[in-house]
C-alpha cells in the first residue's frame, strides 16, 4: 500500500486541478490513498475552504482531507471549528503555513489547539522550510528549528515537518531525531511543475543519505505536494532511497496510517 501524505487541489500554477485530475495521477502511480490538505488563502487564487475539501473526500473516499488554521483571521472562532471538525471525524488533522503568514510556530495563541490534539491524538502538520519565490513571507519562521520548540512545549503532540525543512534538512533531521513526537513528510523538494531531472534527483538522494545519519528513516512519510510534482515520479525517487523491508512499509503507508489514525 501506498499513502500520498501531502496533496492539494485548487488554483496552482495557472491551472484548476481538480480532486478527479488528482485521481487519476493515483492510478497512473499506483498510490491507494492521498492525504488531501487544505491551502493557505491568497487573493486572487482559488482556494478551497475546509468545509469544500471535507465535502470532496466524502465523495472520493480515497482523498483523506487536513484542516487548516489561518492566522491572519479570527483564531479562536477557526480553533473551535476545527475543534468540532476533528471531534466528528471530519478531518484527520490541521495543517499551519508558517512563512507563508507572519507568525511563529509556538504562538501562545495556537496553544488551545495544540493541547486539544495532543490531548486527543490528532495531529498538527507544518510547512517548513523553502517559500514561493517572490512571496512576501519570512524565512526565519519556516525554519525547523521552530518545531523544536513546539515540540518541547507539547512532547506528546504528534507533529509533521512538511518538506523535510527544504533546503534546511540536516536540521530537520536534528529535530526529528530530538523529538519521538515529529515525523517529516518528503514532499515539495524539486522545481515546481516540472519533470524531475537527474541532477535534482541526484541532490535529493545525496541529501537524504545525511538525514539518515542523523535521524533514520523510520519517522518519515511519504509525501509530494501534488500538483506540484508527479506523483509517479516521485514515488520513484523515493523507491531510490538506500531502505530496509521495515523502514519502506513504514514510510511508504505504516507512518501515516498511525499518524492520521487512518481506518484503512
Amino acid at each position: 500500500m501506498v499513502i500520498d501524505v501531502h496533496t492539494h487541489v485548487g488554483e496552482m500554477g495557472g491551472k484548476n486541478w481538480t480532486p478527479q485530475d488528482l485521481l487519476s495521477s493515483m492510478d497512473e502511480a499506483g498510490i491507494d490513498y492521498s492525504i488531501l490538505i487544505t491551502l493557505e488563502e491568497q487573493s486572487g487564487n482559488k482556494r478551497f475552504t475546509v468545509e469544500e475539501i471535507i465535502g470532496i473526500c466524502e465523495e472520493s473516499p480515497r482523498l483523506i482531507p487536513v484542516g487548516r488554521i489561518d492566522y491572519n483571521n479570527s483564531i479562536n472562532e477557526q480553533i473551535e471549528k476545527t475543534r468540532g471538525y476533528l471531534q466528528n471525524k471530519k478531518i484527520v488533522g490541521v495543517k499551519f503555513y508558517l512563512g507563508y503568514q507572519k507568525y511563529h510556530a509556538n504562538d501562545s495563541k495556537l496553544h488551545p489547539i495544540y493541547k486539544f490534539c495532543q490531548d486527543n491524538n490528532f495531529p498538527v502538520i507544518y510547512h517548513t522550510g523553502m517559500l514561493e519565490t517572490g512571496f512576501p513571507g519570512l524565512l526565519k519562521s519556516s525554519h525547523p528549528l521552530t518545531i523544536d520548540e513546539v515540540a518541547d512545549t507539547f512532547p506528546n503532540l504528534k507533529i509533521v515537518m512538511a518538506h523535510m525543512g527544504n533546503p534546511w534538512i540536516v536540521d530537520c533531521a536534528a529535530v526529528v531525531a530530538k523529538n519521538k513526537n515529529v515525523y517529516m513528510d518528503f514532499s515539495g523538494y524539486f522545481t515546481e511543475y516540472q519533470s524531475l531531472v537527474p541532477e535534482e534527483i541526484e541532490m535529493f538522494v545525496r541529501q537524504l543519505k545525511d538525514f539518515k545519519v542523523f535521524a533514520g528513516f523510520k519517522k518519515c512519510m511519504f509525501g509530494t505536494d501534488w500538483p506540484l510534482y508527479s506523483q509517479k515520479e516521485y514515488l520513484e525517487v523515493v523507491n531510490q532511497l538506500v531502505m530496509t523491508d521495515e523502514e519502506k512499509e513504514l514510510v511508504f503507508w505504516k507512518n501515516a496510517k498511525e499518524v492520521f489514525n487512518l481506518k484503512i
